[in-house]
């Protein structure tokens, strides 16, 4: 794969992953197609953004609502842009939530787009590392407008709404000034598998676990005091026992007066979307076919044990290249190799402590952080790896077999930038494998 190349160097950073400092290093691209595909399968439509509100990347289903052709080309050349050149009504509240200390943000937006205006249920969401450090931006545009207006018409209509909505697919509920739940629709109803008199009152509580329902409580009960629309995310049980996410609209009604009656709303399931961001989160910092963490969750641990020697507590970093490693797939096919890498990782996993990382950097090159070890410690550990590999026999239909390690060591004694470390351990390595592979190389 060559760097040069401007398309895969903007899909390899899109995906979490920093440039190699060797150009060996060749698998990328599998992991970023795996990233896309998670992506692009969120059925709403979605954004993502770096820490200056850039448009990263956007999934197939903004250009259903958005079709703008330079939005599409600039992305697909590797170009980042702001925000505000296709969403300008995102600036506002993308600027309070980069500097509030707050995880995610809902709120409601209209929108005139290709779909006509549209009413977006918009969810802002940071993308945190190991360390709970924001590093870029979800966000996900949940199109309510068959549900805002079937508030409308229920504000239009006043009780008769009841009538309207009885055969609504969408699950509808209603509560008086006094906060007890006076209505269900049969949506409602089915999807809970319960009567009318188990869910009316408070009886709907007992469907939210316990995490949730206080949570839910108080911001409906802060709703109803204010007269206000409130929206919030919490599970329901299933009729079948399963707990689903629901996203849950309540908005104030008036009586015939034009009084204050109470809060009126709608739920709907969102499982799929909740299933997709966590997938999006953890993709971000991992190796889809190790599950192992990924070159951006070096660059985000690396820093800490460069800090931590400052504090006397050196560190280590190994940089792994599995020695022809290159004739294993050329004899057995790839298949056959990424099974390998899978059962190496296990392998090399198991001769580490319990707070060290292992690390797939991609191909079949793996790195190691150790944490608070000196340099005979590191050592040993490098020596173990060795010894633990070359002794393994790897299994294929057609033959056993062992492989051999070349390891580069760079301890982590100083603060230094994570690029020199980086280069310390990678020539490490080159020597290690240049004096004849399996085994292990300090820089000095």
């Amino acid at each position: 794969m060559e760097w040069s190349n401007q398309k895969d160097e903007y899909l390899v950073k899109l995906a979490g992953i920093s440039k190699p400092p060797n150009p060996r290093v060749v698998d990328w691209e599998k992991e970023v197609d795996r990233y896309k595909i998670i992506f692009d399968s969120v059925p709403t439509p979605a954004l993502l953004l770096d820490l200056d509100n850039n448009i990263e990347d956007f999934n197939d289903k903004c250009l259903e609502y958005f079709p703008d052709p330079g939005f599409q080309e600039k992305i697909s050349n590797g170009k980042k842009f702001p925000v505000s050149r296709v969403f300008p009504w995102l600036v506002s509240p993308l600027s309070d939530f980069q500097v509030g200390l707050s995880r995610e943000l809902n709120l409601t937006q209209t929108v005139d787009c290709a779909r006509g205006r549209i009413v977006f249920q918009l969810r802002i969401k940071k993308i945190l590392d190991l360390f709970e450090n924001h590093r870029s931006t979800l966000v996900v545009m949940n199109d309510i407008t068959a549900i805002v207006e079937a508030e409308e018409k229920i504000k239009r209509a006043r009780d008769f709404y009841l009538t309207l909505f009885e055969e609504f697919p969408a699950m509808i509920w209603r509560a008086g000034t006094d906060g007890q739940f006076n209505y269900f629709n049969k949506a409602w109803l089915a999807f809970t598998g319960r009567s009318f008199d188990q869910e009316k009152g408070q009886g709907l509580l007992q469907l939210l676990p316990e995490a949730d329902r206080e949570r839910f409580w108080q911001s409906y009960q802060f709703a109803l005091q204010r007269q206000e629309p409130f929206q919030i995310e919490f599970r329901l049980k299933r009729a079948d026992g399963q707990y689903r996410w629901m996203l849950c609209v309540g908005r104030p009604f008036q009586g015939l007066e034009g009084e204050f009656a109470g809060l009126i709303g709608s739920c709907y399931d969102i499982t799929e979307r909740k299933d997709h961001e966590e997938q999006l989160a953890y993709q971000a910092f991992h190796d889809p076919l190790t599950g192992l963490p990924n070159r951006r969750m070096l660059e985000v641990i690396l820093p800490r044990l460069i800090e931590e020697s400052e504090q006397g507590k050196p560190g280590a970093l190994f940089f792994i290249d599995l020695d022809n490693f290159k004739l294993v797939n050329d004899t057995f096919g790839h298949h056959m190799g990424d099974s390998l890498l899978v059962e190496l990782g296990h392998l090399i996993q198991k001769q580490l402590r319990s707070g060290d990382r292992l690390i797939r950097l991609g191909g079949d090159e793996f790195a190691v952080l150790l944490d608070g070890v000196q340099r005979k410690e590191a050592e040993a550990i490098a020596l173990r790896l060795l010894e633990s590999v070359s002794n393994y026999h790897f299994v294929t239909p057609q033959k056993s077999f062992n492989l051999f390690l070349s390891i580069g060591v760079a301890i982590i004694s100083e603060k230094l930038d994570i690029e020199i470390i980086m280069s310390r351990a990678d020539t490490a390595m080159y020597q290690a494998k240049e004096r004849g592979g399996n085994q292990y190389v300090i820089y000095d």
